[in-house]
């Protein structure tokens, strides 16, 4: 049992041969174990409402590594609490928080069972109403809009974009970089033609209107780089808001 050490446990799980199989369905494996019955491959799954703000601020270098503590309340939308509230107590309004605490894990965010956070609910966490033994999966265009405006998402692309442009290194590899944090592997040649052709675009469209430039840099409560080229920041920050929402990043 080795003295019930829950950590090793999970070690020698997701170590073993089993957990790292490839999703991908072979003829072999259709014949053999359609239904997956034997595990013959790993199951295509999304990740936990969690671990997608987790993905997204660890990406961007924004994830604050702090272990316990209080719950913390990270952007939100103005009025939602107040239009759901009794007008009493301590939660009657939202307060939310800053710094360091605005990028903690997606576990530490405070939920109020009457407002839970919309982005989090959206991607089918609980809202505290009662246990849940396994959670639902469902796939909304609500999703794919949170992904593309969530104020969190937005600011990782925004961080990395910044860090990735005062690095001297080609747009090449700036984009096969963000590529690689985000999706955890390298960029194939077609998929990196197809990302920089869209960088190149936004680029171009970009610094014709310098203040949509400005405006989608304008996010997030982190500090932002002083660099002297807006447009193609922004473009960068666009192409890795691109990424962000490739089907591969949240589903596994």
């Amino acid at each position: 049992t080795h003295g019930w050490d829950i950590k090793r446990l999970v070690k020698q799980i997701v170590l073993s041969a089993t957990y790292r199989q490839s999703s991908v369905i072979t003829k072999e494996h259709l014949t053999k174990d359609p239904e997956n019955v034997f595990l013959a491959r790993a199951p295509r799954m999304r990740l936990s409402a969690e671990f997608v703000r987790d993905l997204v601020l660890a990406s961007s270098g924004l994830l604050n590594h702090e272990i316990g503590g209080p719950s913390v309340k990270p952007y939100q939308p103005k009025g939602l609490w107040e239009s759901a509230t009794s007008g009493r107590g301590v939660l009657k309004t939202y307060i939310q928080d800053h710094g360091d605490s605005l990028y903690r894990r997606g576990m530490y965010v405070f939920i109020k069972r009457t407002v839970p956070p919309p982005n989090m609910l959206i991607f089918d966490a609980s809202n505290r109403d009662q246990c849940e033994v396994k959670r639902s999966r469902t796939n909304t265009p609500l999703q794919a809009l949170l992904m593309l405006n969530d104020p969190v998402v937005l600011e990782s692309a925004r961080t990395l974009a910044e860090k990735l442009t005062v690095e001297k290194s080609s747009v090449d590899d700036k984009i096969n970089k963000a590529f690689r944090q985000i999706v955890c592997r390298q960029a194939k040649d077609r998929e990196l033609d197809v990302i920089k052709r869209y960088f190149e675009e936004e680029k171009t469209a970009l610094k014709k209107e310098p203040q949509k430039a400005a405006k989608l840099l304008n996010v997030g409560e982190s500090p932002q780089a002083r660099i002297p080229d807006r447009s193609s920041v922004a473009a960068l920050m666009q192409t890795i808001l691109m990424v962000y929402n490739l089907e591969e990043v949240l589903m596994k």
